[in-house]
């Protein structure tokens, strides 16, 4: 006779969320390494350079949205490409430098800390003055304004890093 399934209730997972913070030295070793890649290659301008630091993980970052993300290590620098505005992808080794430039916060959920660019994407300021607001730009590529669903907030980039250095997302937020 089988035993009857247990009854597997869902228990809700408490988040907390710490930040702003500017102190990267306050970034676990390998948090910071893997931002230190993604900023190099930035800064080559030249999109082909972030394969080492997507390659560096076990899974694939997630990039765009569920329907339209690449699939395959092979694909992830076409799609970054192709969702450059200049085809390039400059624009997105931009809005990356721009991400992980800005303040971060720190996301315990349960067992697992995630480290997520910028803050604000989480932490909206309460008043934001010229340099935070031009700083938010920045987190903005050109396609992502004229896409629907974008009326009540802007169409921020945001990057997140795992505690063991593991680069899980970039996408709109």
């Amino acid at each position: 006779m089988k035993k009857p399934a247990p009854n597997l209730k869902s228990v809700p997972v408490k988040e907390i969320i710490e930040g702003p913070f500017t102190d990267i030295g306050l970034l676990p070793s390998r948090v910071a390494a893997m931002r230190e890649k993604i900023l190099e290659a930035s800064a080559t301008f030249n999109i082909e350079q972030l394969r080492p630091a997507i390659e560096r993980n076990e899974v694939m970052p997630l990039f765009g949205r569920a329907g339209e993300r690449p699939r395959s290590f092979a694909k992830a620098i076409e799609f970054l490409r192709n969702h450059s505005y200049d085809g390039n992808g400059r624009e997105i080794l931009l809005v990356l430098e721009a991400v992980f430039t800005a303040p971060f916060a720190r996301v315990k959920r349960g067992p697992h800390v995630i480290f997520i660019w910028p803050a604000f994407a989480l932490i909206p300021p309460a008043e934001i003055d010229a340099d935070q607001g031009e700083a938010m730009l920045r987190c903005i590529a050109f396609a992502d304004l004229v896409r629907d669903g974008f009326a009540r907030r802007p169409p921020y980039h945001r990057g997140e890093i795992g505690e063991d250095g593991t680069w899980h997302a970039f996408g709109v937020s």
